[in-house]
């Protein structure tokens, strides 16, 4: 009897490092596409789901590298990026820490991106059976 616990228990295992993988691999593809300059809010929204804050962040950063604006559905070059860290305001009287904001193109998409961002989940992906997925929205 313990052979078949030990088999079955086994064939449970496998099959989690199974859907492990298969999640991974499709979230990679997902951060892959993109990657891609002209993205539908449609398409976006649909690849939302299969990807976790880490994946998100990996877009981000990956746009920012290629000179992209980071918020997927912006198309923007950024050609000029500012190489300081901080800045100051004068309105405020505060320094403000750029590092994240210079990998937009614009106020508006850092924030679009901060707003998906924080609609995302954090949990392993192939764990997602067991939430109930958001409906995620885009800032207008």
């Amino acid at each position: 009897m313990s052979f078949k616990l030990e088999h079955l228990s086994k064939e449970k295992l496998l099959q989690a490092v199974r859907i492990k993988k298969q999640c991974n691999a499709r979230a990679q593809l997902i951060v892959e596409s993109l990657l891609e300059r002209n993205i539908s809010e449609d398409d976006f929204l649909r690849k939302l789901p299969e990807i976790n804050q880490c994946h998100y962040n990996d877009v981000v950063d990956e746009r920012h590298i290629l000179h992209l604006c980071s918020y997927p559905l912006c198309g923007e070059i950024i050609e000029i990026i500012p190489k300081q860290q901080y800045q100051i305001s004068t309105m405020t009287n505060k320094v403000y820490d750029i590092t994240d904001r210079k990998k937009f193109c614009s106020p508006q998409c850092f924030k679009a991106s901060e707003y998906i961002k924080s609609q995302m989940l954090t949990s392993p992906l192939w764990l997602r059976h067991q939430e109930i997925i958001p409906v995620f929205k885009v800032l207008k």
